[in-house]
């Protein structure tokens, strides 16, 4: 694994955070480009544009926020990726995804929904789905049959 910025890129190649196996962490954890998770984390895990590696040993019960998440442990929580996730062959992901572009490998196990967009537009348009079906609605009176 090396350190560093490629010659030919001003983005990272290389994994600059790196949580062991053995590590547990409770809390909120923020990054900037590349972390690779190992170990357990709960709680939080935000980072702008970073990309967040969760190894096959790794377990997250958190809320996660990056540019990309590539899951090959186990993510239990809500991911919100604005470029990409990847659920890889041995990774489980337990709750809602919210990204634009969505990988499932043959093997994977996913157990929520998938919003494709960015979040805030998805929560406008299930405020605007439920204001319709509200609207909608026919109340009946049983005493009237």
């Amino acid at each position: 694994m090396r350190f560093g910025k490629s010659q030919n890129s001003d983005v990272p190649s290389d994994i600059r955070g790196f949580l062991g196996e053995g590590t547990d962490i409770n809390g909120e954890i923020k990054f900037t480009e590349i972390l690779r998770v190992d170990g357990k984390v709960s709680g939080k895990v935000i980072s702008d544009n970073g990309s967040l590696l969760i190894g096959e040993t790794g377990h997250i019960k958190a809320t996660i926020e990056a540019g990309t998440v590539s899951v090959s442990g186990v993510v239990e929580g809500t991911i919100t990726a604005k470029t990409k996730v990847e659920i890889h062959s041995k990774g489980k992901v337990y709750g809602d995804v919210f990204t634009p572009n969505l990988v499932i490998e043959h093997g994977a196990v996913f157990d929520g929904k998938c919003h494709m967009g960015d979040r805030k537009n998805t929560t406008e348009l299930k405020n605007r789905e439920t204001a319709t079906e509200v609207k909608n609605l026919k109340v009946v009176d049983p005493k009237a049959s």
